[in-house]
């Protein structure tokens, strides 16, 4: 199996900790509030496509920007980042804190983006089934919170946890809490759905406790070419936890690919 190599870009004045591997069509995935289990699980998709899995601000390899507080700022990081590595057209992939990022950057690129994948998506109010606020999990509740399969962490979290790794937790929640902590939903958002023309694949843990995928029909109605994948059994942190997640992406986006070439 291929193995991510890492690349740092200067993004306007934040050094942005860029993993990538595989070749031909780009695949880039947004990831969520966390960076502890790593993308290893993702590396499937790299037989088939470029993937390229960029570590946002204040998580994982990439430099703090203190200036960030709003998801309008990562949309904006982004969209420099991408200009970049000179990519005009690709497959976005979202989890969570990821997904609404995903899905706020497709608003806007519409036509650079040709297929999308939310995974767990937060940024939607659903007052009947709300996403869990994160910052009243208490901690030695979170991991149980966020998989079914606790297996997935063996190996990632040290025990006990070295001072190294609860600072960089600490770091990683900071950086969440400068965009969360006063809401985790963007009340304009479903205003602008409609503006995700390209085909959208929406996809589920059945036993997410984080974000419920009873949200899941809520973005469904919004959306105007999405279609849902719920997967049973599988938690908030689907891609860990399920190889079906990951093939559900490769063949959601060979369609797109195929059509390119035909």
């Amino acid at each position: 199996m291929a193995a991510f190599r890492e690349e740092r870009l200067n993004v306007n004045g934040i050094d942005t900790a860029v993993l990538s591997a595989g070749e031909g069509y780009p695949l880039v995935f947004f990831h969520g509030a966390g960076t502890v289990t790593g993308f290893d699980s993702l590396l499937p998709l790299a037989e088939s496509y470029r993937l390229i899995v960029p570590n946002h601000p204040g998580y994982g390899s990439s430099a703090d920007d203190q200036t960030i507080d709003d998801v309008h700022d990562y949309v904006r990081h982004y969209l420099d980042l991408l200009d970049l590595l000179e990519i005009d057209g690709l497959a976005l992939v979202g989890l969570s804190m990821g997904g609404y990022l995903a899905a706020t950057f497709a608003v806007y690129e519409s036509t650079r983006v040709a297929r999308l994948v939310l995974a767990s998506p937060l940024g939607l109010r659903v007052p009947e089934h709300p996403t869990v606020d994160v910052f009243t999990i208490p901690d030695e509740e979170l991991l149980g919170r966020l998989a079914v399969d606790m297996s997935i962490f063996e190996g990632k979290i040290p025990r006990p946890p070295t001072p190294e790794f609860l600072a960089e937790r600490y770091r990683e929640s900071t950086s969440t809490a400068r965009l969360l902590w006063n809401r985790n939903y963007d009340p304009k958002l479903a205003k602008w759905l409609h503006r995700l023309t390209m085909p959208t694949l929406i996809l589920w843990g059945e036993a997410d406790q984080i974000i419920p995928a009873e949200q899941a029909d809520h973005w469904a109605e919004l959306l105007p070419n999405a279609r849902t994948e719920i997967l049973p059994g599988v938690g908030h942190l689907l891609f860990d936890e399920s190889q079906a997640a990951v093939e559900a992406v490769a063949a959601f986006v060979r369609e797109g690919v195929d059509a390119l070439a035909t």
